[in-house]
Formats: structure tokens, sequence, C-alpha cells
């Protein structure tokens, strides 16, 4: 057993989760709280829409409907951020975000329940600010990517218990089991959030920024957005991360929304079968977070994030070419860990793209106003998309390959310009 211990604290990322202290501690060692039920509900989310009675368009709508939110919520967070504090703004917003939405689905019964909950889940994008930034603020640049990675990793550990999806939906069915899911993940994720919140400190950047604001009004601190916002857009370095972080959220948007309904409705997977496909595909994510992440710190960004797109271009290739049968499902299978080995590196890469390169004093408004719009940018093409999945629903994942062509080509102006210290 011992032996055993051993070899596992040999791995860096296993090593650096349990050396961590503070805020690292504090928000990643709950982390699991928040992302094995989230990832248990997930790849039956769309289905579950379209077992009560929602079409694609509808589908498509939701997600429109949750974007204007994130657009809303994701200009006011840094804001928010510098004047409540990266800690209370975290436990209110999670609490708004999470809570509040897996509440309402667990009762929902057509799509007015689906789009009060894509409003109050749009709430997420403060929290994304705010949480990244209690987790981030005091750490070297170097110890960021592997935060994020080890965020990643924590989620995924969702596979080891996929399987009791498949086996409740077959017993009880998909619109029961769901339910029962959304219930657990409510007292799960609000768990999280009050272990953060006791365990969490203020940062050294929070303390500052929440004394700058004091005496501030939040209409005063957006109406000083627009310097900050018009500096930022004047930055080439920054419009380049914004084209490439945008479409990362828009092909996550694409996928959660409907690769479930591709697989089932397009190849002909029973819906129960879907977790198998989602747990291989988390196993494999988690394996290659732990064997690559390690080994690609070292080298310049544009080699990994060019790498992980061009992967994740053939894994959409294989999927929208995949038929039924089952060299259709050999396709989908090879997709499937194609696509798991590339998200092992975008998921951490992309994000840590935007805190790298905002200075640390403006981090809450630079991200909060980058999400923004982002969000505005991106919220109106999940409804297009709607109707075109009404003519088929591979249609949403040739977009993703057009989507991640554009981020790779914008990769090559933004290496040669350096990513922060991270020179090439």
């Amino acid at each position: 057993m011992k032996g055993l211990k051993a070899w596992i604290m040999k791995n860096p990322m296993i090593a650096s989760l349990a050396g961590m202290k503070g805020n690292a501690r504090a928000c990643l060692w709950p982390e699991p709280l928040w992302g094995v039920p989230y990832n248990l509900y997930l790849p039956y989310a769309s289905l579950f829409m379209a077992a009560l009675g929602l079409t694609p368009s509808e589908i498509g709508y939701v997600a429109s409907i949750n974007i204007v939110s994130q657009v809303f919520f994701a200009t006011l967070s840094g804001v928010i951020t510098d004047k409540l504090g990266r800690r209370w703004t975290t436990f209110i917003f999670d609490t708004l975000s999470w809570s509040v939405p897996e509440f309402l689905w667990m009762f929902s019964q057509d799509f007015r329940w689906f789009a009060a909950a894509a409003v109050f889940n749009g709430a997420w994008r403060v929290t994304e600010n705010s949480w990244s930034l209690l987790l981030i603020d005091d750490m070297k640049e170097e110890e960021i990517v592997p935060a994020f990675s080890l965020t990643q990793m924590l989620g995924l550990f969702s596979a080891f218990f996929a399987p009791l999806s498949k086996l409740a939906i077959d017993a009880f069915g998909l619109v029961p089991t769901m339910r029962v899911l959304y219930g657990i993940t409510f007292v799960s994720m609000t768990v999280k959030f009050i272990l953060v919140q006791v365990f969490s400190r203020e940062t050294s950047i929070g303390r500052r920024r929440m004394a700058a604001t004091k005496n501030k009004s939040m209409l005063r601190m957006l109406y000083e957005c627009k310097d900050v916002y018009i500096k930022t857009v004047m930055n080439r370095r920054m419009l380049l991360t914004f084209g490439i972080f945008a479409s990362y959220s828009l092909v996550t948007t694409l996928t959660n929304n409907y690769w479930a309904l591709m697989v089932c409705r397009e190849l002909g997977i029973a819906q129960g079968n879907v977790v198998f496909f989602t747990t291989i595909k988390s196993l494999v994510t988690l394996l290659c977070v732990l064997v690559l992440i390690p080994r690609i710190s070292h080298y310049p960004k544009k080699y990994p994030l060019i790498t992980g797109f061009a992967v994740h271009i053939t894994a959409m290739l294989l999927l929208v070419l995949a038929p039924q049968g089952a060299m259709g499902v050999c396709m989908l299978l090879i997709s499937v860990l194609l696509e798991a080995a590339a998200l092992s590196v975008l998921s951490p890469m992309t994000s840590s793209l935007l805190f790298i390169n905002a200075g640390e004093e403006e981090r809450a408004r630079v991200c909060g106003l980058v999400y923004g719009t982002i969000s505005l940018m991106t919220a109106v093409f999940p409804s297009i998309i709607g109707q075109m999945a009404e003519v088929s629903l591979r249609w949403p994942f040739v977009v993703c390959i057009a989507l991640f062509t554009f981020a790779a080509a914008l990769v090559v102006p933004l290496s040669r310009m350096g990513v922060h210290t991270q020179d090439e």
C-alpha cells in the first residue's frame, strides 16, 4: 500500500494537489462536490429537455437566453467582484447561479422552467471570474495552468460514478432519474459553496480592490469600466485572446446542448448507452491531464494549443461523418478518445490564457468585460444553430469545426507577440 501511495505521489499533478494550502486548497479540494454531480447529469441534459417536449430550436432558445443572461452578469462581474471581494461574491453568486437553477431543473415541466433556470444560471459568469481569482490571485504565473488543470481533473472523477446514471435510467426512466440527479446536485453543490466560504480567505489583491472601491457606487464603478474596456480592446493581444476564448466557449455550449441528441438520433445510440461514451471521455481526459499537462507546461503555449485544436477538429470530423451501425460506433469511439485528449489541453490552456494576459490589479474588470463581450458576440448563435439542428443534428458540429479552425489560426499571430511573460 505504501508503495502504491509513493507511486501515485510521484505524479506532479497529484503531488501538487496534495501539497496545496490556503485558498488553493479551499477552492480545489471540495471541487468534486460540484464536478461529479454536474458531469453525471450533463450528458443527459438535452435529452431531458427533449423528453419534456422541447424541440431542438427551443433548446437553442434556452441556450440563447442563458447567453444573454451571461452577457448581463459577465459585464457586472468585475465590478461586483471588486466591490464585494472574491470570497463573498463567489458564495452569493454560486448559490444564485447553481443552487437555484438545479432546484428549478429538478421540478421543471416545460420550456418556461428551463428559460427561468437559464436566466439564473447565467450568473455563473460572475463566479467564473471571482472563483478563479480567489484561486489564482496569490499564485505565481507558472502555477496557474496546473491549477486550472487540477480543477478539470477533479471534476472528471465523475467517470467512476457515471455507470450509476445508466443503471438508474434503465431501471426508472430518463425523466425520474434526471429529477433525482438534479436534486442530489442541488444539495452537493450547496455544501461545496459553504465549504469554500468557510475555509477560504480574501486574497491580497481582493483586499486592495475592496479598499479602493469602498466609497464608490456600483454605477460609478461600472461607468469607469469604459476606460478599462477601451484599453483592453485596443490591445491586439487581448483581441486575439477574445477570438480564441469565444470560439472555445461556443464550442463547449454547442457540444453540451447537442452531442447526446446527435449520437442518439443520428447514430442510433440508445439513451442509456450514452454514459459509456461519456465515461470513456472522462477517464481518458483524466489520464491525459495527469500525463500530458506536466510535460507540456514548459513548451511555448502555441504548440499545445494548435495541436489541441487540430485533434479536436479531427474528432468532430469523425463525428459528423459517422454513419449508423457498427462503423459509426467505431468512429464515435475514436472521436470521443480524440476529443478527450484535446480537451485535457485546451480547457486549462484557454482558461489560463485570459488570466495570464490580464494585469493583476485589473484582472476582475478585464476578465468580466471579456466574458461580457464574448457572451454578447455569441448570444445569437445558439438560436441560429438550433434552426440548423432542425435540419440535421450534425450541423452544430460542422460549426464547431469552423470555430476551432478559426481559433487555431489566431494562435499563430498571438504566439508571435508573446503571451505575457511566455516568450517564444
